[in-house]
């Protein structure tokens, strides 16, 4: 018992390195090829259990998008400045985060003046429409004393009585004329009055600064108070007003993003801040005039090189369909709609073979056929053919490796 150990023992002794290894490489070798043969044998099962289809290409819509960045914006923001023409700062109606409707007050100026000037005015007014009430008084009194001496006047026989009353009437006429001539000056005062307590009420209302827009108060100047005033060259900001109209989506393209993108075209959006989520609109405008950004200076070289360079951008705007959960300041990523083209399709399990040398089978006078395709762009499960089918063809839909050129094949 002893001697076999020690038989057993020389004989591992007796394996050299090298002779391990290649046993160790044999054995691998093994498992592959049974693994191999395994997959091979479920892949065959697999195929025989599907049935081979065939479909004719369809013509599918292929779309190509841009990818832009953007930021959700109020469509209209609204600055309102102190006007030093107006005098100073009376009192201040709204806070900070209000909701205002268009024509609502929002602050006003102060008025003390103009309270004693419309009070002038408009009792100058009441007196001149009190001299036009007098005056037509009057010269109905004197037209009535007219006739009245017109009637009464003598036949021609009495002349020393007939010369009387034509005196007399001449006298009433000329008090007739001047009370006419003094009724159009009070009528004038009158209209005059009237347009000075008009354009004054006026101005006092532009004292009172409305809104011009449905919106929220914001950035509201809390150093702005009862009393505050500037001076003719300062331009101070008291509030913003953020339009309630739909947000829009604001942005810059580069030149060559500006050169595919236009207005009118359809938007897909996301934002990293609301996952799983697209909201889709449109490009409102891009417009043609850029702003330039300088680009970083190359520190290490010298010389003219070195000065920065100037990168045009060209801003857009795009409108959103919806606008649930977004908010303003939100960072968004646009896919345009560059290209909309209609092409024919098959599926993508159809396509056989890689890069070049992509193939589909073809049923043609009932045997299957090797037919070379030229691929295009993709959608979802479908895949363009720009080259070598047409729609009227029968192609396989899901074809296995199995699958053989000259198989017959009876659809029925």
């Amino acid at each position: 018992m002893g001697s076999a150990k020690t038989i057993d023992a020389e004989n591992e002794q007796a394996l050299s390195p090298r002779q391990k290894k290649l046993i160790l490489i044999g054995i691998l070798v093994l498992i592959f090829i049974s693994v191999g043969l395994s997959v091979a044998v479920i892949e065959v099962k697999k195929s025989k259990s599907k049935t081979l289809q065939f479909i004719n290409p369809t013509m599918e819509n292929f779309i190509k998008t841009k990818t832009v960045s953007g930021r959700v914006v109020q469509s209209h923001t609204e600055t309102i400045y102190v006007n030093a023409t107006k005098g100073a700062i009376n009192e201040i109606f709204v806070k900070d985060g209000d909701t205002v409707s268009k024509g609502q007050n929002l602050f006003s100026y102060e008025d003390s003046t103009l309270k004693a000037e419309i009070g002038q005015a408009e009792a100058n007014k009441k007196l001149a429409e009190t001299s036009v009430t007098q005056k037509n008084e009057q010269i109905t009194s004197l037209e009535q004393e007219m006739n009245e001496v017109d009637s009464s006047t003598p036949s021609s026989k009495d002349d020393a009585n007939r010369a009387a009353n034509i005196s007399s009437v001449q006298s009433l006429q000329i008090e007739l004329n001047k009370a006419n001539d003094d009724l159009r000056v009070a009528e004038l005062n009158v209209e005059k009055y009237t347009l000075e307590v008009e354009g004054l009420k006026a101005q006092q209302e532009s004292l009172t600064i409305k809104s011009n827009t449905d919106g929220i108060v914001h950035n509201l100047n809390l150093n702005i108070g009862q009393g505050f005033q500037t001076s003719d060259n300062q331009q101070v900001a008291i509030m913003q007003i953020a339009s309630n109209e739909p947000f829009q989506i604001e942005g810059k393209l580069t030149e060559e993003e500006k050169a595919k993108i236009k207005s009118g075209q359809p938007i897909s959006v996301t934002s990293n801040v609301v996952p799983n989520k697209k909201w889709k609109g449109e490009i409102l405008e891009v417009s043609d005039y850029p702003t330039y950004k300088s680009s970083p200076s190359n520190t290490n070289v010298k010389g003219k090189d070195s000065q920065k360079e100037s990168i045009p951008y060209y801003s857009f705007k795009a409108s959103l369909d919806s606008q649930k959960n977004l908010y303003p300041g939100y960072d968004t990523t646009l896919n345009v709609v560059v290209q909309s083209k209609q092409l024919l399709a098959v599926p993508e399990t159809s396509i056989k073979g890689s890069g070049k040398s992509t193939y589909v089978y073809v049923l043609k006078k009932g045997k299957i056929e090797k037919q070379k395709v030229k691929t295009g762009p993709k959608s979802g499960k479908w895949v363009a053919i720009l080259k070598g089918l047409k729609e009227k063809d029968k192609v396989g839909k899901n074809p296995s490796w199995t699958v053989r050129p000259g198989t017959k094949i009876d659809l029925k």
